[in-house]
């Protein structure tokens, strides 16, 4: 049995702010990638129903849907790489 302990490294910023554009986070470094992979699907299903929500709302503004669909092209992408690594983490690769 494969075990693999990938974790972040912590050096990736959001949330820009102020005339020198300084971050207000980081990802912490040391979390399993795996977990945070489950909070990125999570928050990116989040965002998927936001978007669903303002498409309908809004006149179907090009825009909202453009950013529903790559919401959805980007939880596609997380939740296919965390299932590569639990097939990895189990030895079935």
């Amino acid at each position: 049995m494969t075990s693999l302990s990938i974790n972040t490294v912590g050096g990736t910023t959001f949330a820009h702010c102020n005339s020198l554009g300084q971050p207000l986070f980081r990802i912490n470094a040391g979390v399993s990638c795996e977990e945070a992979l489950e909070q990125a699907s999570l928050l990116m299903d989040c965002v998927n129903k936001l978007t669903l929500r303002a498409g309908m709302d809004d006149d179907g503004d090009p825009m909202v849907w453009a950013a529903h669909y790559l919401g959805e092209i980007a939880k596609a992408i997380i939740d296919d790489v965390t299932t590569g690594l639990q097939f990895a983490q189990s030895g079935d690769v």
